[in-house]
């Protein structure tokens, strides 16, 4: 593997999030980013590689993320509290869930993207996450945030050529899942930020596999959440700069609100409604400090109001993700070495 150094701004396929199986590269922290102090209002915890994603566990003590560089962790615990983290000690199960059956993955070699998380019984949660090492897929993780430990129980693989974003669980085992563009197509990037549609929503169902839902073709499918009664979905366009709401049957109106940046993850707030963070991308400036920003979106109007707004430094740039713990907003990137905290406003 090319040592992160010599890993170039010319080979990164990523600008939010943006990977293909045959090129998945994690980008270092950028040059000159070697401290650790706080840069304006937003303070660190480093040290690891590459967050994409995270999410709360066990009420908000833990967030579980992933890491986009394969071999560094297939999965970290930050701790809220010490503002420190660890590498979660990952390993095969003895009786894997035959709900999700295929082969166990080289658990050294994971390159981790969207998650989601379903709260379960004693502490254990399970932990569903996108991986691009070896093959695009969607690998299920049973975690025990306390001992610092998860078993992997299953996978299902995308079906050939799809390369899945963001991914939220559904009762009963099933889940939905972003395609954010198609392997074969070498400028597909290109083709998002220039509105084309390439992308959609696939549900999977145990037992019956894959299935597209309707109203859910976009430019970039990326992040994806389900309102909690499960009737709708919440889905980002990373190319025209649009979140759509959905309905989960695919029968009924959808509609859609435009922000000024490329909307990439989607976490719920406290209050319920919905935190969209993502990155002002143009063609030219993908290999510099991307400016970002978070706002809540109002699920049931609609309404964006404006969070956070940062221009991007060489120690933080381009996030994708946020979510709020206690009195704390965290922020997530697709590059660097560090995940980024603040105050909420």
């Amino acid at each position: 593997m090319k040592s992160l150094a010599a890993i170039t701004a010319a080979t990164l396929v990523l600008a939010a999030s943006l990977l293909t199986t045959h090129a998945v590269r994690a980008q270092s922290a950028p040059a000159g980013s070697t401290s650790c102090t706080p840069v304006g209002d937003l303070s660190f915890v480093c040290g690891v590689v590459n967050v994409e994603d995270f999410l709360p566990v066990e009420g908000g003590r833990w967030l579980v993320g992933g890491s986009l560089q394969p071999g560094s962790a297939g999965l970290y615990l930050i701790d809220t509290a010490a503002k420190s983290f660890k590498p979660v000690i990952l390993s095969i199960a003895a009786q894997p869930d035959p709900e999700y059956p295929c082969a166990a993955p080289d658990l050294k070699g994971l390159a981790t993207h969207g998650l989601d998380v379903v709260p379960g019984p004693n502490g254990v949660s399970t932990v569903y996450a996108i991986n691009h090492a070896g093959r695009d897929s969607v690998e299920v993780f049973r975690l025990n945030a306390g001992k610092g430990s998860a078993e992997w129980v299953g996978c299902v693989v995308m079906p050939s050529g799809v390369n899945p974003n963001s991914v939220a669980a559904l009762p009963k085992g099933g889940f939905v899942v972003t395609k954010f563009m198609d392997n074969a197509d070498k400028e597909a990037f290109q083709h998002i930020l220039a509105g084309q549609i390439n992308g959609v929503v696939y549900l999977w169902t145990p037992g019956k596999g894959f299935s597209e839902i309707p109203g859910t073709q976009l430019s970039g499918d990326n992040g994806i959440v389900v309102s909690h009664d499960g009737k709708w979905l919440f889905v980002n366009a990373y190319g025209t700069h649009e979140i759509y709401r959905v309905p989960l049957t695919g029968a009924g109106e959808r509609s859609s609100v435009k922000v000024d940046f490329n909307p990439d993850n989607l976490r719920w707030a406290p209050d319920g409604k919905i935190f969209v963070t993502g990155q002002f991308v143009t063609p030219k400036n993908l290999n510099e400090p991307l400016a970002w920003a978070t706002v809540l979106l109002d699920p049931k109007t609609l309404k964006v109001t404006p969070v956070v707004k940062e221009p991007g430094s060489k120690e933080f740039s381009g996030a994708t993700t946020a979510v709020q713990v206690g009195s704390t907003l965290w922020f997530g990137t697709f590059r660097g070495d560090r995940i980024a905290y603040r105050t909420a406003p």
